[in-house]
């Protein structure tokens, strides 16, 4: 466990390219950079004394990646476009105690956000518990539940005048709370796949699906819409979890959110900051934010008896303790 480390521009805008595309060479650095070999030579010669990138092999052909603690000089936070978490506000503020430069990275979808996190393109996500766990087991473990997170906000909109909305198509993400709402309410028609919440509510609009599983602020804007709403009544939607490189810091992070959310419960948090941090209307948020309720700790219990899908299609029982830490 080390403190921040503050980076000259040069080295922070190398770490920064080499943390969004993982494995580069240097002339591959070099031409998104634009800069010349010996700019990028000398700021790697830099950036691998302070133990923040791995090079491996030599010379030209050599592949650069960055290292484990390449988050003590800067830390990416992803997460969904959602009402849901709006402590991420003052969790990146606690989280400069770990890291030089705290940057938030927002996602349309739970999957992909999950795997960039097992890549170490994220060092934290704020993520679907179940895609958590699924990615987790996919990774060989790269991914750790180390935190609690938040529950409510989800529900099926239906198309008005179906015939038989559960046995129609429907629009839902992979492999996400959604999906576990799909298969815990029944839509039994084919599934459609979107790869964000403003996919699934143009699916809706175009008559494409009849029924769309969809969270906050996107549920609110379906009723308005004139959908009929169903909750989803999920136990737990979203958690913490992180890279396993930063587990030296995890009691720290852990001890970070908790303080995070104890001030997003007690109404503490600029909700304006966080409609702009995730790219949603203020309005949008404020109506919704509500709908979510926040815990500290991860949902162990809920993961290891009350997710009966998720054992029975992907995750076998033996696999989840390891997912995750209670240190």
């Amino acid at each position: 466990m080390s403190g921040p480390l503050h980076l000259r521009e040069a080295e922070k805008r190398l770490l920064q390219t080499l943390l969004e595309h993982q494995a580069l060479t240097p002339p591959e650095l070099t031409r998104l950079l634009g800069h010349t070999r010996s700019w990028v030579w000398k700021n790697l010669k830099s950036l691998r004394e302070k133990d923040l990138v791995v090079q491996e092999g030599r010379g030209h052909a050599s592949r650069v990646r960055p290292s484990p603690t390449s988050y003590r000089a800067i830390l990416r936070l992803g997460l969904l476009r959602a009402s849901e978490y709006p402590y991420a506000v003052p969790l990146r503020r606690l989280l400069h105690d770990i890291s030089g430069e705290v940057q938030v990275v927002v996602y349309e979808d739970a999957y992909t956000l999950a795997n960039h996190l097992a890549e170490g393109r994220v060092h934290l996500a704020l993520a679907p518990l179940i895609t958590l766990l699924l990615v987790h087991r996919a990774s060989g473990g790269a991914v750790r539940i180390i935190a609690g997170g938040s529950r409510g906000g989800s529900g099926i909109a239906y198309r008005p005048g179906s015939l038989d909305p559960k046995a129609s198509p429907h629009a839902t993400t992979m492999a996400s709370t959604m999906e576990y709402c799909a298969e815990k309410r029944g839509l039994r028609g084919p599934r459609v796949y979107a790869r964000s919440a403003r996919e699934i509510l143009a699916l809706l609009e175009e008559g494409r699906v009849d029924a769309g599983v969809l969270w906050e602020p996107y549920l609110t804007q379906a009723a308005e819409r004139g959908y009929r709403v169903e909750d989803c009544g999920v136990e737990f939607c979203c958690v913490l979890g992180a890279n396993v490189g930063l587990e030296p810091d995890f009691p720290r992070i852990r001890k970070a959110f908790e303080a995070a959310v104890v001030d997003a419960r007690g109404g503490r948090v600029d909700l304006s900051a966080y409609a702009e941090m995730v790219g949603l209307e203020r309005g949008l948020v404020q109506k919704t934010v509500a709908r979510y309720e926040f815990f500290e700790d991860p949902p162990v219990r809920v993961a290891l008896e009350n997710l009966e899908w998720l054992y029975s299609t992907m995750l076998p029982r033996r696999l989840l303790p390891g997912a995750f830490y209670t240190g």
